[in-house]
């Protein structure tokens, strides 16, 4: 039996880790030349959208099933300049989306779209962030004994 340090473990999941951001982004970027260059409608672009909603949820789940935490630092990340940042990227993706689509859509409807959005979105990062919170803390008590 080969025993491997403890620091080339955390090189390598580091590594993973870095390939794992690196082909999501990828995906990302391929999703959006796809949607906005190539004027592809959702089922041209099955897959990136599958592969952008299905692997945030199994990191997730996978880090809950293996009682870890993935985000050390969760008050940093609910700052309000990286909120309104999220949100405004949201925004801008969707005048993007607006503009290439080439399709009609009212004042009202953009309105109500980023005022929906930004609801979501800064209800979500919130609910996230407590949850994480009360899970990290619930380790450390379990963890500490």
């Amino acid at each position: 039996m080969k025993i491997e340090d403890e620091r080339v473990e955390q090189s390598k999941n580091k590594i993973y880790g870095e390939l794992f951001q690196l082909a999501y982004l990828f995906v990302v970027a391929a999703f959006l030349v796809k949607v906005l260059f190539f004027k592809m409608d959702l089922t041209q672009c099955i897959t990136e959208y599958v592969i952008m909603i299905v692997a945030p949820i199994y990191q997730m789940v996978r880090s809950r099933q293996l009682g870890v935490v993935l985000a050390t630092n969760l008050r940093q990340q609910m700052s309000p300049k990286r909120n309104i940042a999220g949100a405004l990227v949201g925004i801008v993706f969707f005048f993007l989306f607006w503009l290439f689509s080439g399709r009609q859509v009212s004042k009202e409807f953009a309105i109500s779209y980023i005022v929906t959005f930004c609801v979501v979105f800064f209800l979500a990062r919130a609910m996230f962030v407590r949850l994480e919170e009360r899970r990290m803390k619930k380790l450390e008590q379990e963890y500490g004994d």
